[in-house]
């Protein structure tokens, strides 16, 4: 005699798509566990952490949802002529500060004071932070010759001091390499 089970009467793909649905509504921004962004203090130390690993140093900007000055360096960072240039001499960490009402859910906690710390209260966004690999500051975006923030080089003056501060904390950095970021970013000055 063979006998036969009955088949289940669930669907697998229903299933699936009801454990989706719980997951995406327990995450949605409202959700406390989303809404938290991670502290300064543990990404830097992670990076900290990779940046001596890979025997590299670390760049911290410190930027804005709103901020377009620091949408700007993101794309400098990940643009194909420079990106590769500054990732392969910095483990990039950005933290998020001085957000709206409505988006405060996005900073990283102690960023600000973070911030603070290495030289940027009231510098303005973006504020640069670069660190070897030990952790400790090598400079930061405060390099005008006036002791002013550099943000993100919008002139040639600044572009010379971004250079520059960039050359100081990644020694192997390359003659070409300084130049090919200079011109990059000499060349989105004429946009």
């Amino acid at each position: 005699m063979v006998m036969r089970f009955a088949r289940p009467r669930w669907n697998a793909r229903a299933f699936a798509l009801t454990i989706v649905a719980t997951a995406l509504v327990q995450m949605s921004p409202s959700s406390p566990a989303l809404a938290a962004a991670p502290s300064s203090e543990s990404l830097v130390t992670a990076a900290v952490a990779r940046a001596k690993a890979e025997g590299k140093a670390v760049l911290v900007e410190f930027g804005a949802s709103w901020c377009v000055w620091c949408r700007r360096f993101e794309a400098f960072v990940n643009a194909p002529a420079s990106g590769d240039i500054v990732r392969k001499q910095f483990v990039i960490v950005n933290l998020t500060v001085q957000e709206r009402d409505d988006k405060k859910a996005l900073e990283n906690p102690g960023a600000d004071r973070a911030m603070a710390q290495w030289g940027g209260k009231g510098a303005g966004l973006p504020f640069y932070v670069l660190l070897d690999s030990d952790g400790k500051k090598i400079a930061d975006s405060n390099a005008m010759p006036n002791g002013t923030n550099v943000g993100f080089p919008g002139n040639p003056e600044e572009v010379a001091a971004f250079v520059g501060m960039i050359g100081k904390a990644a020694p192997n950095l390359s003659r070409a390499d300084r130049q090919k970021l200079s011109d990059v970013l000499t060349d989105g000055l004429k946009k």
